[in-house]
């Protein structure tokens, strides 16, 4: 089942501690009828908001954003969001009306550029049963991920997570900490990470360099294990495609410009990449800042990049003098001869310059 919106936090420079969320259709916007006319084709606007968040605490005005949806999940616009002091609420934007749940506060209030993976109650992992076999969401602080937890509706009375009194209601849990941390002298950013086995497993990786190396998270029975000393082959999240080869698609971790395909079934040893496809040539007075990747179903993919745009040749000292944001929808098919090889095409580009905004994160 393909995703019907690809949704868009957008920050609104001109009122502080602002977000409004649009709603993209990816199919009308980013993909043509086939694949045969992107093969043979190649400054918009984005859609109108959706709605509007805005941070109540006056210290630090900041918002994070991290979605409760995934793959087959019948909801595409539950997104939970997060202020600096821990607070949370629920936003779903598929509910008719659009409803807004009040949620507890995190277990730790200095989360700051959290990931988050959507694990859906039909896997069997120990926060799916407690919750009744509801949907659960996991998340780590990117900078510290001794600030890990899971978001569960439940009153677990007598469960791994401890006691809980009281009735049946949405609950931060928190998960324990990974054993990297025991190490002051590594750098515990986490640089990539990927859902196994459906859910069942977490995987996390530091940089190559002075590392942690990667470690994997059992959701059963909540224990890490070291997979080993080196690092992922990728660079933020990559998303597992069964109907491709069983292969894992990211930015490759050597030139986040690329995409590429990595077999992480098993983790025995370093994985390799399989496949790797270049990305568009840009001006040379652009810099790559930041890209993302959401998987859409069905063999296609909505890439965002960032670019900064400088006056002359760029240099990460100098501030850029236009930010550029271009949101790509991608398809990998297979080979006529192989089904090992793979192809990567390219459907339609939007190319967006932002004035008073800009996109703070896709999903």
């Amino acid at each position: 089942m393909r995703r019907r919106f690809i949704n868009l936090v957008m920050k609104d420079y001109a009122v502080d501690g602002s977000y409004w969320l649009s709603r993209m259709r990816p199919q009308e916007n980013l993909f043509y009828a086939s694949t045969a006319e992107a093969m043979t084709a190649q400054a918009q606007q984005l859609p109108p908001p959706a709605a509007r968040f805005k941070s109540s605490c006056t210290d630090c005005l900041t918002l994070d954003f991290m979605p409760f949806y995934g793959r087959d999940s019948p909801s595409e616009g539950r997104i939970v969001a997060l202020d600096s002091t821990g607070h949370t609420v629920l936003y779903d934007a598929d509910a008719d009306p659009c409803s807004v749940e009040a949620l507890p506060r995190v277990n730790s209030s200095n989360w700051r550029t959290p990931i988050s993976l959507y694990v859906t109650g039909a896997n069997a992992n120990a926060a799916a049963r407690d919750s009744g076999g509801s949907d659960v969401l996991y998340g780590i602080n990117m900078f510290n991920s001794s600030d890990f937890e899971v978001l569960v509706h439940c009153n677990p009375s007598d469960s791994k997570f401890g006691r809980i009194d009281g009735a049946k209601a949405w609950h931060w849990l928190k998960l324990p900490s990974a054993p990297y941390l025991d190490n002051p002298g590594q750098d515990h950013t986490i640089h990539s990470y990927t859902l196994l086995e459906d859910g069942k497993t977490i995987c996390f990786s530091s940089l190559p360099d002075n590392g942690f190396g990667t470690y994997c998270f059992d959701t059963s029975g909540h224990e890490w294990t070291k997979a080993g000393r080196w690092a992922l082959p990728f660079i933020g999240r990559a998303w597992h495609v069964p109907e491709l080869g069983n292969l894992w698609f990211g930015f490759s971790g050597s030139n986040p410009n690329n995409i590429c395909a990595i077999d992480l079934c098993s983790l025995d040893g370093p994985p390799k990449v399989l496949h790797e496809w270049r990305g568009s040539n840009t001006p040379r007075n652009w810099m790559l800042v930041n890209s993302t990747m959401v998987y859409l179903g069905g063999n296609r993919f909505c890439v965002v990049r960032f670019f900064g745009v400088y006056n002359g040749p760029p240099d990460r000292n100098d501030e850029p003098t236009d930010t550029v944001s271009i949101i790509t929808g991608l398809e990998i098919v297979k080979g006529q001869t192989s089904e090992t090889v793979l192809r990567m095409v390219k459907h339609k580009s939007r190319t967006y310059v932002f004035e008073g905004c800009g996109i703070e994160c896709v999903f």
